[in-house]
């Protein structure tokens, strides 16, 4: 099966070397202003995005937009890089983008938001291209949505008409549970009846699942009234029906650290295994802010890491594709980042500390 993953490999490898380094970054956060910004990014590799986007847009919906279509543009192309079969393992892990559309969509409607407004947070990089997104960003409902997923077989409606049937489709939380939960799920059996299961697809998937679980945990420890609004969202549910499986975090853990009414106990139940440290380092960060973003950023910090080490540990095999993904994304995201910062007149010394780093 490795041969599948030759072609593929060998020009993410090449590609990989043309991502910005920290001394790039940290010079593109010093241009200044937007303008500077825009002005450098056409001497990169962000070139054709920046002068097509630039035909319609200025500032940073100018930068936004020229993100937005290079990731799409080339996680599209890494996806022909592949022959069939780890086409559709890498699918897989991209299933990550349909269910956030079809989240900002079913959201999107129930919040009678313009159909511009949902189409503006969307990547067309999974199974559900922009044509399909399009048509059903323009639904009258969530109900109506589903609807048209169920008409056209697609297997992302299967979960989303049983939570339907049982909470009904004006209930968003149940909803956005219903395709995170069946995303890991039929993830976790496809990947059982694999005759070569890969394990970096399956540890990442695993490694995702826990840090959902933990931040699902933490919200509930910062917020103790949650857990009786949880009652009335899924009509008296209890907080174990939240979690995900398979997870580096036991469920009784889990269960016990939702219950707890403060986040630093909390956070001494959950602290195990590979992402004890990352959790530490969170608390500490949390003791001075009380946000439980800090947690969000150490855990997407220790899992853009893990991500990234897997371009080493299985070279021949997905590993380099999901690597290189994590490392794109997060590209993306620090050079959105610059730029919010270039806008909110930064000084650059305050852009580059909040940088995210593999390295």
């Amino acid at each position: 099966m490795s041969a599948d993953y030759d072609y593929g490999n060998a020009r993410l490898r090449a590609m990989r070397s043309r991502l910005f380094s920290r001394r790039e970054l940290e010079s593109l956060a010093g241009a200044g202003a937007l303008p500077g910004l825009i002005a450098a990014l056409t001497r990169t590799t962000y070139q054709k995005p920046i002068e097509a986007a630039l035909t319609h847009a200025t500032g940073i919906a100018c930068i936004n937009i020229a993100l937005r279509d290079d990731l799409i543009a080339m996680i599209g192309k890494l996806r022909g890089f592949y022959k069939e079969d780890a086409q559709r393992l890498i699918a897989l892990f991209l299933w990550a983008y349909d269910v956030h559309n079809l989240k900002a969509i079913l959201r999107g409607l129930s919040n009678k938001t313009s159909t511009a407004d949902i189409l503006s947070i969307l990547l067309p990089i999974g199974d559900l291209d922009a044509n399909l997104l399009d048509q059903l960003a323009r639904s009258n409902n969530p109900r109506e949505a589903i609807d048209s997923l169920a008409s056209m077989s697609l297997p992302f409606a299967a979960p989303l008409l049983r939570a339907q049937a049982q909470f009904s489709a004006e209930n968003i939380f149940a909803l956005e549970l219903a395709l995170d939960q069946w995303r890991f799920t039929e993830a976790a059996k496809t990947l059982k009846n694999e005759s070569n299961s890969p394990e970096a697809l399956s540890g990442a998937l695993v490694l995702e699942a826990s840090i959902f679980n933990i931040l699902t945990a933490l919200r509930f420890a910062q917020f103790p009234a949650e857990r009786e609004r949880l009652r009335e969202k899924l009509a008296g549910g209890e907080v174990a029906q939240l979690f995900i499986q398979p997870s580096h975090i036991p469920l009784k853990a889990l269960e016990n650290a939702a219950r707890q009414d403060q986040v630093p106990p909390a956070v001494e139940t959950l602290a195990q295994g590979a992402l004890a440290p990352a959790l530490r380092a969170g608390l500490k960060a949390y003791a001075l802010s009380r946000r439980l973003s800090d947690f969000e950023r150490a855990l997407q910090l220790h899992q853009l890491k893990w991500l990234a080490a897997q371009i080493v540990r299985d070279p021949l095999g997905i590993g380099v594709p999901l690597g290189f993904i994590a490392l794109k994304t997060n590209e993306i995201n620090n050079l959105r980042w610059i730029a919010n910062g270039l806008n909110l007149d930064l000084r650059a010394e305050a852009i580059v500390a909040e940088l995210e780093l593999a390295l």
